[in-house]
């Protein structure tokens, strides 16, 4: 049976960074964990807007002068820091995250948000964080805050 939102939501309020850094067995699970989830991604442009440019552009936020995309582990989540109309996609952890693949990321921004580094990205996909992201221009192609146009 797959992870719901609140088995994903349980296992983030039991799982402390600490865990993560110290127990390889933790952190496995936790990306087998990620993967198996649906995240709420908030996004800047129209369907119409998407259709044209051949993607989605993912809404950021700055961290030590680093672009992050957001992620949000429920709606709720996402309705609570972002501004009201705010337009978002839901999308599978494994369909989404190897389109993560040499950015920055965050899960659930705020005070107790997980910081995700191009390295963390490539630990949970099981790949070498040095592999350069998914192309521009190609199918399904998510524009990440480190693209460059």
């Amino acid at each position: 049976m797959p992870n719901t939102s609140s088995d994903f939501e349980l296992l983030l309020s039991r799982t402390k960074p600490e865990d993560l850094a110290n127990d390889p067995i933790a952190r496995r699970a936790f990306s087998v964990a990620l993967l198996a989830s649906d995240f709420f991604l908030p996004v800047e442009e129209s369907a119409e807007e998407q259709a044209q440019a051949g993607g989605v552009s993912l809404m950021a936020v700055q961290i030590n002068e680093q672009a992050h995309a957001m992620l949000f582990s429920s709606e709720a989540r996402l309705r609570a820091f972002c501004s009201s109309g705010t337009r978002f996609a839901r999308v599978s952890g494994v369909s989404f995250f190897p389109s993560l693949m040499g950015h920055h990321a965050i899960l659930n921004p705020g005070p107790s948000g997980l910081v995700l580094a191009p390295e963390d990205i490539a630990e949970i996909l099981g790949k070498d964080f040095t592999q350069p992201h998914q192309q521009c221009g190609s199918a399904g192609h998510v524009h990440g805050p480190g693209c460059s146009h």
